[in-house]
């Protein structure tokens, strides 16, 4: 295990595609939301300007993935969209690992395999198009879920999570990044003010936001950080903590 803070890991810019979010701007979103080529073409910008801390948290996990990285094993990202995290974690990983992609939509995919390709030249490079529950998980160190189980139906997220679990080596890791939502009308009115604030300052206009909001309605479901935080106690994981939360968004790691 690695006890070497790399404050470049903070300061190093993400792998990003240029392509800007104008998505929202003529009109709504048919329904429902869709991982789309539309989507996948600005999904790196979208996600930026979207998600507060978004650089902070995807450096975090790569600190911790590194932290608990065991030689010979799996660093899996589920829901690795255009490969961000794992182009990240795979410049400063020194040692050659197996760094796994999941995702189900090729276009992310393809997309990620385009970013990925200096970092083959070190690590053993796998992109997975299925579902999650659909895979294994077996030989893993380290899983990291971000901001994709919120889109899940609530039975196979705690499917997924039971199999991460039991697939996870001992000592192994599972940092998991969500969307969440208070448990009180009042807080989380407060907190919907001002992540929608936070969007307006990175340049989505309020008829944007809106249309997005509607878009993702019964798409994106998101749960309270203590029914997130049951949830990973009832699939095995007993050491849980949290390392960044900022208005309605939490990252959480646990232990097996």
């Amino acid at each position: 295990m690695s006890d070497q803070f790399d404050p470049e890991l903070f300061q190093t810019k993400l792998y990003l595609s240029p392509e800007k979010d104008e998505l929202f701007e003529t009109g709504p979103w048919p329904k429902p939301f869709v991982f789309n080529e539309d989507v996948v073409r600005v999904f790196d910008d979208m996600i930026s300007r979207s998600v507060p801390l978004y650089r902070e948290v995807l450096a975090c996990a790569a600190h911790w993935a590194r932290d608990y990285y065991q030689p010979g094993s799996k660093i899996i990202d589920i829901g690795c969209s255009t490969g961000t995290f794992l182009e990240l974690l795979g410049r400063f990983l020194k040692q050659p690992a197996t760094l796994v992609g999941i995702d189900n939509s090729q276009p992310m995919l393809e997309k990620a395999r385009q970013k990925l390709t200096q970092i083959q030249q070190i690590h053993q490079i796998e992109l997975i198009c299925d579902r999650a529950e659909n895979c294994s998980f077996e030989n893993s160190s380290v899983v990291v879920i971000n901001y994709t189980l919120q889109f899940l139906p609530l039975q196979v997220r705690q499917k997924l999570l039971r199999a991460i679990y039991q697939g996870l080596n001992r000592g192994g890791l599972l940092f998991l990044s969500e969307k969440v939502k208070s448990s009180s009308p009042q807080f989380q009115e407060t907190i919907t003010r001002h992540y929608e604030a936070f969007k307006a300052h990175n340049g989505y206009a309020k008829t944007e936001i809106e249309r997005k909001k509607e878009a993702l309605e019964n798409v994106l479901v998101p749960l309270t950080e203590a029914q997130q935080i049951s949830m990973l106690q009832e699939s095995g994981f007993s050491h849980i903590d949290s390392p960044i939360k900022l208005h309605n968004f939490i990252s959480l790691v646990a232990l097996k």
